[in-house]
């Protein structure tokens, strides 16, 4: 069990993330626990302006101020409450909620190019997803006025997909990785895109002190 605390003085944590997005994480997080289960956990967490009140299905900002301290505290709160079995619960919501991102902003995250890439080799079919990925996340948060910093570089045998603006651990401290969510998100778009697994592995979190959250996505499918 992952132990979590606040970390108040965290700049991430204030950064905006669309209404949709904090919808589809409660939808996705409903169906898992129930809907009761998911009330103990928002108010656990100190999110109960979300109790009967998810925010409205909307990708444009400004939005409802919805930040990724939000974002994080849903992510905190399931893996404080449940425990173990709370990771699988997180990366279920990182599944759905790169379906819902490849259903709804296909134009935002280039999917035509990545797409176009089917006949390539699957090491480039993986780095065109993960620049498609982070180029949608940048233009996001160039719509709110921010910045969203992150990187993808070799490194070897997988591609290593950096983010300093991590939506899953902002405002927070823990003694082990809590960015599940996003190795979800990754693994559910290179099924959705490509048809295939890329076994997501997070080396590197923010929460417990390094300068970014680091996963590693290899270059070649897992057979799962």
């Amino acid at each position: 069990m992952v132990h979590i605390t606040p970390r108040p003085d965290d700049p991430v944590a204030q950064l905006r993330v669309n209404d949709a997005y904090m919808r589809w994480a409660l939808e996705a997080a409903e169906e898992v626990v129930g809907h009761e289960g998911l009330a103990v956990v928002l108010r656990s967490a100190g999110l109960e302006k979300f109790i009967e009140n998810y925010p409205p299905d909307n990708l444009e900002p400004p939005g409802s101020g919805i930040t990724f301290g939000d974002y994080t505290k849903l992510n905190a709160g399931l893996l404080t409450f449940y425990g173990r079995p709370a990771k699988g619960m997180v990366m279920r919501i990182g599944r759905v909620s790169a379906r819902k991102g490849i259903e709804h902003q296909s134009g935002v995250f280039n999917l035509g190019a990545v797409l176009a890439a089917k006949l390539m080799p699957s090491s480039t079919q993986v780095k065109m997803g993960l620049v498609a990925m982070l180029s949608g996340f940048k233009t996001i948060a160039e719509k709110f006025g921010q910045g969203f910093e992150g990187s993808i570089t070799d490194g070897g045998e997988y591609w290593i997909f950096t983010l300093v603006s991590d939506p899953t651990s902002a405002g927070i401290y823990a003694d082990g990785h809590v960015g599940w969510l996003m190795e979800g998100t990754i693994e559910e778009t290179g099924r959705i895109i490509f048809g295939k697994f890329f076994d997501v592995t997070q080396v590197a979190c923010r929460a417990m002190g390094d300068p970014a959250s680091v996963w590693h996505v290899p270059k070649e499918p897992t057979v799962e």
